[in-house]
């Protein structure tokens, strides 16, 4: 017997209202006329089913490459364009500016692929996915392990879930900096959804 499929609304329950390129200070000194942040843009959008059980999401990122072509933006350290990962984090630190927090989930390359239904587009720079109490994997250690959707629900309701696309260029000794963060901010629909599972704001 097939199980259900999860169905979600057309309309997406949160989406992030701006990309908030982060990379500018970082990559100055290589590319001091702007012209690889100039070109970053980013959004994301997310669909919660009725009962909380599954998140349904959609990174997209203009500017950066999901597969290494080692064609563009080339250092004598590699290509600093190449995504190295991408992730949702809660924010515990920042502001819906420059949010700061640990992974939740981890969507793309390192450390892991832990959403078992990720799929790519790497011509379009999509990362999408589904992420559910399944996708848990606490084998990392903080702050990298991934968690269930459960224990996000009040978090995601109250605009503090974002995510974030790491490059190839170290903002510390050995973290890959973020070039781009993307708030998750609830829609008309996400509230309802929220306030019916008892998450309104």
């Amino acid at each position: 017997m097939k199980a259900k499929k999860t169905k979600f609304d057309k309309k997406p329950s949160f989406v992030s209202e701006s990309c908030i390129v982060t990379a500018d200070d970082l990559l100055k000194d290589i590319c001091p006329s702007s012209e690889f942040t100039n070109g970053l843009d980013c959004k994301m959008e997310a669909w919660l089913d009725k009962k909380g059980n599954a998140l349904r999401y959609e990174i997209q990122v203009t500017g950066m490459e999901l597969i290494d072509s080692n064609t563009d933006h080339d250092t004598p350290d590699g290509a600093f364009d190449d995504i190295d990962g991408a992730h949702i984090h809660k924010m515990t630190n920042g502001d819906v500016t420059n949010p700061k927090g640990p992974h939740q989930l981890n969507t793309f390359g390192n450390p892991g692929f832990d959403d078992s239904d990720v799929t790519i587009q790497p011509v379009q720079g999509i990362i999408a996915g589904i992420w559910d109490d399944g996708d848990e994997n606490i084998s990392y250690g903080e702050p990298n392990n991934s968690y269930t959707l459960t224990e996000n629900l009040e978090l995601l309701c109250e605009g503090k879930i974002f995510s974030a696309v790491h490059g190839e260029i170290e903002d510390r000794p050995d973290h890959k900096a973020p070039y781009v963060k993307m708030v998750l901010e609830p829609t008309k629909q996400g509230n309802k959804i929220c306030d019916k599972l008892g998450h309104g704001r």
